[in-house]
């Protein structure tokens, strides 16, 4: 049984946090949770990623190609994934172009 994805963006871990973005998602429930860090394979990505996915990323392989960041953002939500935390060490690299995606 998993939480909802706004019940765990109110645990103290996550106090400081800010919903850019998907905020009609965040009934969604969480069933695991993982970091991604990496770039898209498809073919292992869609063996992998599972729907309630929770993901904690810093965002660094999409970082430098707004069209690929995008893509990565529409193939994980497209896996069902519940969330797709950034960190804040790249987060400036988030544009407003992603955040309306």
């Amino acid at each position: 049984m998993g939480i909802s994805v706004q019940d765990a963006l109110n645990l103290d871990i996550f106090k400081n946090s800010k919903v850019l973005a998907g905020h009609k998602g965040l009934s969604r429930i969480i069933n695991r949770v993982s970091v991604f860090d990496c770039p898209i394979e498809v073919n292992r990505d869609r063996m992998v990623l599972k729907e309630g996915d929770f993901f904690i990323s810093n965002f660094f392989p999409f970082k430098d190609d707004e069209n690929y960041a995008l893509y990565a953002l529409e193939f994980i939500n497209s896996c069902g994934c519940s969330c797709f935390c950034i960190t804040n060490e790249y987060l400036d690299k988030f544009t407003e172009k992603l955040i309306k995606a």
